[in-house]
């Protein structure tokens, strides 16, 4: 009786060492699958700063290609603007002098007409 109890307290003691041992490694075996975990999502993330800033540089250089573009358009379109307002004016003035040889023209009209109602005047 005392040989079983000396071998069940070891069998105890090597079952108690072994459980606890055992725990170690599933807890250690958590830990790793977790750090792994974070050392995925940590790339992640690297991965995902390096992708926005590729953005961000592109959109940069979308930007200046847009200010380029309005830069040009708004150089074209002045000189452009400029003589239609240019053309514009001296058109203006044509008809202005048109329309005054018109109602000179008019007034020369209705003298002629006023000299061939007089009676007298034949």
């Amino acid at each position: 009786m005392e040989w079983f109890k000396s071998g069940a307290g070891q069998v105890i003691a090597l079952v108690t060492i072994v459980g606890t041992l055992a725990g170690f490694g599933y807890t250690g075996a958590t830990y790793v699958n977790r750090i792994e975990n974070l050392e995925t999502k940590i790339g992640g993330i690297s991965k995902a700063k390096n992708d926005m800033k590729i953005i961000e540089e592109r959109f940069m250089a979308i930007e200046t290609s847009v200010e380029y573009i309005n830069k040009s358009i708004d150089k074209g379109i002045s000189p452009s603007l400029k003589v239609i307002a240019e053309t514009t004016n001296e058109m203006s003035k044509d008809v202005a002098a048109l329309q005054a040889e018109i109602e000179y023209l008019q007034n020369d009209v209705d003298t002629l007409k006023n000299k061939n109602n007089n009676p007298l005047a034949n």
